[in-house]
C-alpha cells in the first residue's frame, strides 16, 4: 500500500501539458521500439523461460509416471551328450545331439512413483517463487530502460539537428563576414589580416559543419539500431519548454520512493533472496526423504516352455543420505559464499541508487537554472553581436571583436539547446529511479515537440 501511495504521488509531477495538440512521433518512435528493439526482446524471452521455475519445482511434489515396452527375439541352442549301448559285449558308444528353439518375447512396464516429502523440493519450490518475482522485475527494469533509451537516442538527433541547423547559419554568416570584409579592404577601409581571420572563421565553420552532419547521421543511426529501421524525428522542442520543479520537492522523499520501488534494487534484492534460499536448498541436501514406488509389468513369450509372466509391486521408500564424499558440505558452502557476494552487491546496489537518485534529482534542479541562464545568454550574445556589428560600421570594433561575439553567440545557442535536452532526460531518469517511469511522461514530452517540416518542393523549371 505504502508503495502505491508514494507511486501514485509521483504519478503527475514535472511535465504537464500546456496546450493540446496532435502528437508527434516520439510516441510512435517509442512504439517501434517496443515491437523491434533486440534488448527489450532479450529481456522478456530471459522472463519468460525464468518463470519456468515454479512448476519445474512443483513438479517434484506430483506423480511421476514412466511407461515402456520392448520386444526381442532370441536362439537357443542345447547340445546334449547320451551314452548308447548297443552290443552289451562292446563298449557303450557316445553320441551327441543338438537341439535349436527361437523365442519372441514382447515385455511392457508401467512405473508410478510419488514423493511423499522432501526438504529439498519443499525449499526449491519457496525459492521458485522469488525467482519468478525477481524474472518480473528484471523485465520491468528492461521495460522503463527502453524509455529512456529511446529518449536519448532521440534528443540526440534531435541535438544533432539542432548542430547541423546552427552550424549551417553560422557558416553562412561567417561567409557574409568573409565578403563585407573583402569589400571593405577592397575600400580601403580594413586591413588583409581583416580578411585572414574572416576567412579563417569561414573555413573553421565548414569544418565543424562537416562534423556535425556526420554526428546526426550517426544519431539517426543509433535511434534506428533501437527501432528496427529509419525513424523520423520531429522539428525540435517549443521554443521554451516549462521547467517544473521535482514534485515532491524534497529529495529525501524521492529516496524513500526509490528504496521502495526502484526495480533495479529490487533485482538486488531478489538476487540476495534466492540465494539465501539456495543455500537452505543445499543443507536440505542432508535431511532424508520419503516417497512410494509402484510398478507393474507383463511378458509373454513364443515358445511354449517359456511361460508368460506377470509381476507387480508397491511399496514405500525412505532414502537416508549418510556421506556422499563431501559434496554435500562443498555445495553449502559453495552457496553461502554466493549468498554472500549477493548481500554485498545488494548493499553496492543501495548506495549506487541512492547516488544515482541524488544526481538525478539534482540534474533536474541545476537543469531549470541551466536553461534559464542558457537562454539568457543567448539573448545577451545576441545583443553583443548586434552592438559589435554597428562597432565595426563607425570603427570601434575590428572584424576580429565581430567574429568573436558571433561564435559566441552560436555556441551560445547550441548550449541552450542541448540544456534543454539535458533536463527532459533528468527529469526522465529520475523517475526511473522513483520505478515510475511510463509512457504517458513520453506522451508529456511529445507534446512539447514541433512538427517536423515538410520536404521542400522541387524549384519549377
Amino acid at each position: 500500500m505504502r508503495r502505491s501511495i508514494a507511486r501514485a504521488a509521483l504519478a503527475s509531477c514535472f511535465l504537464a501539458p500546456i496546450f493540446a495538440a496532435d502528437a508527434n512521433d516520439l510516441l510512435d518512435t517509442y512504439r517501434k521500439a517496443l515491437e523491434q528493439d533486440t534488448t527489450l526482446s532479450a529481456a522478456k524471452f530471459a522472463r519468460d523461460a525464468a518463470i519456468e521455475a515454479k512448476p519445474q519445482a512443483l513438479s517434484a511434489f506430483l506423480p511421476q509416471f514412466s511407461a515402456g515396452a520392448s520386444g526381442n527375439r532370441s536362439r537357443t541352442s542345447i547340445t546334449q551328450q547320451d551314452v548308447l549301448v548297443i552290443d552289451p559285449s562292446q563298449p557303450p558308444v557316445a553320441v551327441e545331439g543338438t537341439s535349436t528353439f527361437f523365442n519372441d518375447a514382447l515385455s511392457y512396464q508401467v512405473t508410478l512413483s510419488q514423493t511423499i516429502w522432501s526438504f529439498e523440493a519443499w525449499r526449491r519450490l519457496k525459492q521458485s517463487d522469488s525467482q519468478v518475482a525477481l524474472a518480473e522485475a528484471t523485465f520491468r527494469s528492461a521495460q522503463q530502460a527502453l524509455i529512456l533509451r529511446v529518449a536519448q537516442a532521440y534528443f540526440g538527433v534531435l541535438s544533432a539537428s539542432d548542430a547541423v541547423r546552427t552550424n549551417t547559419a553560422e557558416r553562412d554568416a561567417n561567409e557574409r563576414q568573409l565578403l563585407q570584409a573583402k569589400k571593405r579592404f577592397e575600400v580601403g577601409l580594413a586591413a588583409i589580416t581583416d580578411v585572414q581571420e574572416a576567412q579563417a572563421a569561414y573555413d573553421g565553420s565548414v569544418a565543424t559543419l562537416i562534423g556535425a552532419e556526420r554526428t546526426l547521421s550517426n544519431a539517426r543511426r543509433a535511434l534506428g539500431e533501437i527501432t528496427g529501421g529509419y525513424a523520423e524525428t520531429a522539428e525540435g522542442l517549443i521554443e521554451e519548454i516549462p521547467l517544473a520543479s521535482p514534485n515532491p520537492v524534497s529529495v529525501d522523499d524521492w529516496l524513500k520512493v526509490a528504496r521502495d520501488s526502484n526495480f533495479d534494487l529490487q533485482i538486488a534484492e531478489l538476487n540476495a533472496e534466492v540465494a539465501k534460499k539456495s543455500v537452505d536448498i543445499a543443507y536440505a541436501r542432508h535431511y532424508p526423504t520419503l516417497g512410494i514406488d509402484g510398478s507393474y509389468g507383463e511378458q509373454y513369450n513364443s515358445f511354449e516352455r517359456s511361460p508368460d509372466s506377470k509381476r507387480g509391486s508397491i511399496g514405500i521408500n525412505v532414502n537416508v543420505p549418510i556421506f556422499s564424499g563431501g559434496l554435500t558440505q562443498s555445495q553449502v558452502r559453495q552457496a553461502a559464499a554466493t549468498r554472500d557476494q549477493s548481500l554485498s552487491q545488494l548493499e553496492g546496489s543501495k548506495r549506487s541508487i541512492e547516488r544515482q537518485t541524488r544526481d538525478a534529482y539534482q540534474g533536474v534542479m541545476s537543469g531549470i537554472a541551466s536553461v534559464k541562464a542558457n537562454l539568457q545568454a543567448v539573448k545577451s550574445n545576441q545583443t553583443a553581436l548586434e552592438s559589435s556589428q554597428v562597432g565595426l560600421q563607425v570603427g570601434t570594433r575590428t572584424e576580429v571583436d565581430v567574429l568573436n561575439t558571433l561564435r559566441n553567440l552560436y555556441i551560445a545557442q547550441r548550449t541552450y539547446y542541448q540544456s534543454r535536452y539535458d533536463y527532459l532526460i533528468s527529469v526522465l531518469t529520475l523517475k526511473q529511479q522513483a520505478g515510475n517511469l511510463t509512457e504517458s511522461d513520453l506522451a508529456d514530452i511529445d507534446r512539447l515537440l514541433l512538427a517536423a517540416p515538410a520536404p521542400a518542393a522541387a524549384p519549377a523549371r
